[in-house]
């Protein structure tokens, strides 16, 4: 027996199988579609000489007009103007442009200015020759750098200023004054078109190679390398530049009723009509594939799917012919209607498949085209069908296709069947699916947990629920939400009713006395009864002829000998040190999670005692036990406070009792 695999019954074209491309250019017709290796799927490309982007206009918000620059508040910005040699700034109250410096003022006249830069309250100018730096939002003159054609500027954190010059893609340094730095090798290819100072000493360049627009990210000490915008906006706050064209540009403020866009001119003038959308993306492209082969002679090709997105004002048509040696006319070609992504194959059978697609858009939008699947051979219910249906060709083939109406949505139920189980997977589904899968599990969620915690609790569950009820799973669950491992302290455990330790000699207690067996960690040693607390009936409940009014509760329920074993029965408390859970979520916790006979109560530490303030364990301090009284020999004890005769009349003192009398983190705090 040998295993073989199945034929194939589809083809993909996506970035992850190959879109079987041919080059473009190659056929008449093909061309301006990009993003054959980009996982979101192909579209058209954008205008000018980086048809696969970033464009300019979309890096605008990062990398602004050299002539504009941000200041240190978001509606601040400064305005270069150099053809009036003029440098001019926004107010922040009523949005015009006025010039930093009065013309009678001007602490350094501008030359040949190029571009401008600010950062906080510190302001540079680009010129020809020189970069001029400010302080005080151009109220001080703080230093002229002498530098050969310069082009960018960028104001650094800790005073310091990259410089980027004509034709070169190495960043000089300098601080406020003109003081030398050194030089900053970036290794990139192309023009600096745009340069920005990021936190934690980041630099991220913008560089222009004559096919496209890259995003490069580097520092001191750091390589530089490719980055994206995505990556850009996570590292970098977006400006409120909004768009750029010949006659002025656009600014987007938030105001109180939304955002407010307002336009200028190149000149810090008030502008009517806003800088219209540009045609970012080609209106027009074409992708032919291959000649994709099916390996089955007279294949008859049944389906084409195609998964896009269409914006509005754009459209994609795909044609499709089929040959049985690879050779076809023009007139071949079966063409879909505009904007249907699933259709019938309506071809003679063949072995091969050539499919056209033609993407088309308005200029400001693209469709993108993430995949396309080819299923073949025909298959359709019309096979279960009794042969006498099946003689007529043309009345077979219309058949085969009316079926495939309802195939196609059995598909889609089948599809959401098959994927049905993955909506139970706490780790996989979206976190607004989570409280519906919890309630699948008759979990409730509080407000305020969040994706994680709620994920973490579902992938539990079943585990939570085969040990409910124990102090593991409260303990657990206590973990998972809190993040914090709690004490569950039974008090049943705690009792000590009609106990007396072992003596020498000692063989237990008589027979129906209604003592308990011997305890104690060596019962070779004798214990006095100052050791255990004997249990007295006229304590554990009131009764007539045998108990002082007032020294008694009353108590109507159960049985009066059996109090000694019911007594602090099924209660336990919950322990947590200070501060380290929401007290009153706790305990709506607990009572969910502790069995219905059971009461649970909750108590956090608090100051208590610390250790460490006045006295340090291991060098002045030690928990052990009292040396035993030793009267006489070689080295006589000294009675006084290292030395104990008997239990006072507060009892035997134990000292810290972890787990009996003291809880480590609840009680008592070692810091």
């Amino acid at each position: 027996m040998t295993c073989t695999p199945h034929p194939a019954t589809f083809r993909l074209l996506d970035a992850y199988v190959g879109w079987d491309e041919t080059r473009a250019g190659s056929e008449p017709g093909t061309g301006g579609i990009v993003g054959f290796d980009d996982p979101a799927g192909i579209r058209l490309a954008y205008r000018g000489a980086a048809p696969e982007g970033p464009t300019r206009a979309q890096l605008l918000p990062w990398f602004p007009d050299p002539r504009l620059a941000p200041g240190c508040d978001p509606c601040a910005w400064y305005l270069l103007v150099p053809q009036e040699r003029r440098l001019l700034r926004r107010d922040v109250c009523t949005g015009a442009f006025t010039p930093v410096w009065p013309p009678d003022c001007d602490p350094a006249p501008l030359r040949e200015p190029v571009s401008v830069a600010a950062r906080g309250h510190r302001l540079a100018v680009v010129e020809s020759d020189r970069v001029l730096v400010w302080r005080c939002e151009g109220a001080q003159l703080t230093g002229v750098i002498p530098v050969r054609q310069p082009r960018w500027a960028a104001l650094a954190p800790g005073d310091e200023i990259l410089i980027a010059c004509q034709g070169s893609t190495q960043l000089r340094r300098f601080d406020s004054t003109g003081g030398f730095r050194g030089v900053l090798r970036t290794g990139v290819r192309g023009e600096i078109i745009g340069l920005r100072a990021g936190p934690e000493r980041t630099v991220w360049l913008l560089t222009d190679d004559g096919a496209r627009l890259r995003i490069h990210k580097g520092g001191h000490g750091r390589p530089f390398r490719a980055a994206t915008v995505d990556e850009l906006a996570e590292a970098l706050p977006p400006s409120a530049l909004a768009a750029v064209d010949e006659d002025g540009f656009s600014l987007c403020d938030k105001g109180a009723d939304g955002p407010e866009t307002h336009s200028y001119t190149w000149r810090g003038l008030p502008r009517d009509t806003e800088p219209g959308p540009a045609d970012v993306y080609v209106t027009g492209g074409s992708y032919l594939t291959t000649v994709i082969d099916s390996g089955i002679s007279r294949c008859r090709w049944h389906r084409v799917r195609i998964d896009a997105d269409l914006p509005a004002g754009t459209a994609v048509r795909a044609e499709i012919v089929v040959t049985e040696d690879g050779r076809y006319e023009e007139s071949d070609w079966q063409a879909a209607a505009p904007g249907v992504g699933d259709f019938l194959v309506d071809q003679p059978p063949g072995r091969f498949l050539r499919l056209r697609l033609r993407l088309s858009g308005d200029g400001a939008a693209t469709p993108v085209v993430h995949r396309i699947r080819l299923d073949f051979p025909r298959a359709t219910s019309a096979d279960l069908l009794p042969p006498a249906f099946r003689q007529d060709p043309v009345a077979d083939d219309f058949t085969e296709r009316f079926l495939s109406l309802f195939d196609a949505t059995f598909a889609e139920l089948d599809r959401v069947i098959e994927r049905y189980p993955a909506l139970l997977d706490p780790g996989g589904v979206p976190d607004r699916v989570l409280p519906w899968l919890a309630g699948l599990l008759g979990l409730s969620f509080e407000a305020g947990w969040d994706a994680r915690t709620r994920r973490a609790l579902l992938a539990a569950a079943p585990e939570l629920y085969r040990r409910r009820g124990t102090p593991w799973a409260l303990r657990e669950a206590v973990r998972i939400v809190f993040g914090v491992t709690p004490v569950i302290d039974e008090l049943a455990t705690d009792r000590r009713w009609a106990q007396l330790r072992g003596a020498v000699g000692c063989a237990g207690p008589a027979p129906g006395s209604g003592l308990g067996p011997a305890t104690g960690p060596d019962p070779g040693q004798s214990q006095g009864l100052g050791a255990v607390r004997l249990f007295g009936r006229s304590a554990s409940r009131f009764r007539v002829g045998g108990s002082a009014l007032g020294a008694a509760p009353l108590r109507a329920f159960g049985d009066p000998d059996g109090d000694p074993l019911t007594a602090h029965a099924h209660r336990f408390r919950v322990l947590l040190p200070a501060g380290s859970a929401d007290t009153q979520a706790l305990r709506r916790l607990v009572e969910r999670q502790a069995p219905a006979h059971t009461v649970g109560s909750v108590r956090t530490g608090g100051a208590g005692f610390v250790v460490g303030s006045r006295s340090t364990v291991g060098v002045d301090t030690a928990f052990v036990p009292l040396p035993p009284p030793v009267l006489g020999g070689g080295s006589p004890l000294r009675l006084n406070r290292d030395g104990v005769l008997r239990p006072g009349p507060g009892g035997m003192r134990r000292g810290v009792g972890v787990g009996v009398v003291s809880a480590v983190g609840v009680h008592t705090q070692v810091s």
